[in-house]
Order: structure tokens, then sequence, then C-alpha cells
């Protein structure tokens, strides 16, 4: 008998034992995937649909239930006349870049910082990390004590050194100033603990090569640790940008979005529009809009992501 003769029907085995792990597979795969098919088409597929027929319709709450007549593209024109839209959007745009741009620079820069420390590195990093697991209600009400124009311990202090108070949530300029600072304390160690874990994966090599190259420590940062760290940090401000965009517990504890639309986010406008105006097809529509515009951005992310990724591949 020859090893061909041989190997043929031990092939043949494996081949068939293949098949049938490949169908028991298929059919533990289809079991194991219907939960979360389920969660996906409760949770995520029926709220969207229903979300887009109430933006198509005026819809009216009657005895308890809703109403819709078929409006078509009403709602959305509606946007584009609406007066209250460019305030929210331009309020909301502004605390956009202003939190992602103020979280992302300072999370990296403490990051960085505490990565070259050499005492109390445990100490601090606790201390920083702390108001990440603040409940935002709780934030609020810190800040409320802090910056109130009639218990605000910063006025206390300011008239204590014989200087005025200030109406931190009472002024358009101060109030948006405030709830930016609240953000960004609030949400600053989000980013520095995301950067600081992708720079402790950094190879020590890598850095004692760049310090015999002649490296100085700014150069070695510089040219070696950010651009190692920077979808990490790419990552955070997309992470940060979503966040910008559904931020609502403190603005609307410390300001309820004034004075008048100063500090009126897009999350507050809807929400006064659902609950408190109850024009359930306008507010839908708006939330259809917000979602499309996330899907443009995601789409544009990715392509460039994409086309990134494919150049550092041609150059390596």
């Amino acid at each position: 008998m020859t090893a061909a003769t041989t190997t043929a029907p031990l092939r043949a085995s494996r081949r068939t034992a293949a098949r049938r792990g490949k169908k028991s597979w298929s059919k533990f795969g289809l079991v194991a995937l219907t939960p979360f098919a389920l969660f996906l088409l409760l949770f995520g597929v029926y709220p969207a649909v229903e979300l887009f027929r109430m933006a198509t319709s005026e819809v009216q709450v009657i005895q308890g239930g809703f109403q819709m007549e078929f409006a078509g593209l009403d709602n959305f024109s509606r946007i584009l006349t609406d007066p209250d839209t460019l305030p929210v959007l331009f309020a909301t745009v502004v605390f956009i870049i202003g939190a992602v741009v103020f979280t992302v620079v300072l999370g990296t820069m403490l990051a960085v910082m505490l990565d070259r420390a050499v005492f109390m590195k445990t100490v601090a990093k606790r201390i920083l990390i702390w108001p990440t697991v603040v409940a935002p209600v709780v934030v609020s009400v810190i800040w409320l004590l802090l910056l109130s124009p009639t218990i605000g311990a910063v006025n206390k202090v300011l008239l204590a050194v014989g200087l005025p108070e200030q109406g931190w949530l009472g002024e358009p300029v101060g109030a948006m100033l405030s709830i930016l600072a609240v953000d960004v304390w609030h949400w600053t160690p989000l980013v520095f603990l995301l950067v600081y874990t992708s720079l402790q994966s950094i190879d020590t090599e890598i850095l004692e090569a760049a310090r015999v190259d002649g490296a100085s420590e700014w150069q070695s940062i510089k040219m070696v640790v950010l651009p190692m760290v920077l979808p990490v940090i790419i990552t955070s401000a997309v992470i940060r940008l979503i966040m910008s965009v559904k931020a609502f517990d403190e603005m609307f504890l410390l300001t309820h979005g004034g004075p008048g639309n100063a500090t009126n986010l897009i999350s507050l406008h809807i929400r006064t529009i659902f609950f408190d105006r109850l024009e359930l097809g306008y507010g839908s529509a708006l939330g259809v809009a917000i979602i499309l515009i996330f899907a443009v951005l995601g789409a544009l992310y990715v392509l460039a992501k994409k086309a990134v990724t494919g150049r550092r591949t041609s150059n390596a």
C-alpha cells in the first residue's frame, strides 16, 4: 500500500469533519447572534423607523395617543426657517469646538507630563481621574455652588479680595465660558486616561534610541511620542465630539439654555421642542438631521482614516 493511498482517506475524513464543523458553527453562530439581533431590532431599528415616521408627519397627542398625519418634508424645511436654528447652531458649534479642543489638548498634555514624572505618579493619576467618575448631576451641583451669583464661592472670594462680583451664569459670554469650564473639568480626565494608557505601550527602546541620536526631550515628544499616540488622540477627539453634541445634564441644570439662547445647545433645544412645546414631528426632524450629519461625518472620518493608512503603507 502506497503512502498516497494511505493519506487519501485521512484527507477525505478531515474535509468531511471540516464541513460538519462549519455547519455546526453556522448553526451555533445563528443561535448566538439571535439575542443581539432582537436587541438591535427592538432598540435600534424600530426607534429609528418610528423617529423617521414622526419626522415626516404632523404629530398630535390626543387622549394619550399619537395621531400622525403625513407632512412630507415640511418639518425639515421648517428647520431652515426657524429663527432659533442659527442661535442654537452657533452655540452648539462654539461649545463643541471649545470642549473638544480644550479637553484633547489638556488631556494629552497631562498624560505626557505624568508619563515623564518621577514622583507621586499614583496619587496624581487618582486625582486626575476623579472628576470623570462623578455623576453629571453631582458635577452640576458642585459648580452651581461655585458659580451661583448669590451663594457662589467664587464671587465670595472676589469680594474678599476687593474685586467686583461676576454674573458667571447670567451673562451670555460668562455662561458659555462657565459651561465650557465645567465640561472640560469633567471630561479632560477621560482623554488623559486614553492617551496615558497609549503612552505606556510605547517601547522604551525607541525613546532610548532617540536620546542616543541626540534628540532633546521636546524633540522626542514631538517627533516620536506624539506621532505614535496620534491615532488614540484622534479617537479621543471623535469620542469627545460625540459627547459634546449629546451634552445635556450640566447645561440644563446650570443655565437651562440661557441667558436667551447663549447656551441653548441642540440637545436642550430638542428637549424643549419635545416636552415643552409638544411639537413631536419637528423635534423628530431635528433628531433625524443630527443623525444624518453624524453619518456624513462618520463616513468622512472612515475615508480619511483609510487614506492615511494607505499612505503610510505605500510609504513603508
